[in-house]
């Protein structure tokens, strides 16, 4: 009998992408529980409700990465998550204030950290999870009873 899988992407990940992918969460783990962990806590009743919105999703962030370190495969979400709003940052906000020649220190700041993350767009197992999404379809009802 076959040890049951978590998934078709458990099988196909090799152990060095899947170590890779744990150097993308310990990079996420220490560099949040340097940055937002002390923004949030630190921060008193007059700071912006944005700002505190902001650094509480990148703290939830940090503790699923932490998750991550034990079950790279099944928190990829965490990762691609990672990687599609600083891609979405960067295209809305960073290139056309780059094209108006309007970059400010801080945007300059801010993708510079932001690069940090590039190694994960390689990183990712990208086929293997769109493959085992598309093989993993949820109906949208209950299939009908055998009788």
């Amino acid at each position: 009998m076959n040890a049951p899988t978590l998934s078709a992407t458990a099988d196909t990940i090799t152990p060095l992408r899947r170590n890779l992918m744990r150097a993308c969460y310990l990079l996420m783990v220490v560099g949040l529980a340097l940055t937002a962990w002390p923004r949030l806590l630190g921060s008193g009743p007059d700071r912006p409700l944005m700002d505190g919105t902001f650094d509480a999703v990148l703290c939830a962030m940090q503790l699923l990465s932490v998750v991550g370190l034990f079950a790279p495969v099944r928190m990829a979400a965490v990762l691609v998550f990672e990687v599609l709003w600083k891609a979405i940052w960067v295209l809305v906000v960073a290139v056309p204030l780059w094209w108006r020649g309007a970059v400010t220190p801080e945007v300059s700041e801010t993708l510079f950290a932001f690069a940090f993350a590039l190694p994960f767009i390689v990183i990712i197992p990208w086929r293997a999870l769109v493959g085992d999404l598309l093989r993993g379809r949820e109906p949208w009802r209950a299939a009908p009873a055998e009788g």
